[in-house]
């Protein structure tokens, strides 16, 4: 004979939930750092290798 109980069910259920959102928020959360390192690129406008030459007197 099996035994029901709504309460123990309801708490398995909440727990069940409750792992499932944190897991899709994880999931997310490395793809989205994964996908803005690739997207990421380094500012080169001020890298133009020019050189600045002063005149000290």
């Amino acid at each position: 004979m099996k035994v029901y109980d709504k309460e123990i069910y309801e708490k398995q259920e909440s727990i069940k939930f409750t792992l499932l959102v944190i897991i899709v928020f994880l999931v997310g959360f490395f793809a989205g750092y994964v996908a803005s390192s690739f997207t990421s690129q380094k500012d080169v406008s001020n890298n133009n290798n020019t050189i600045y030459i002063e005149n000290v007197e």
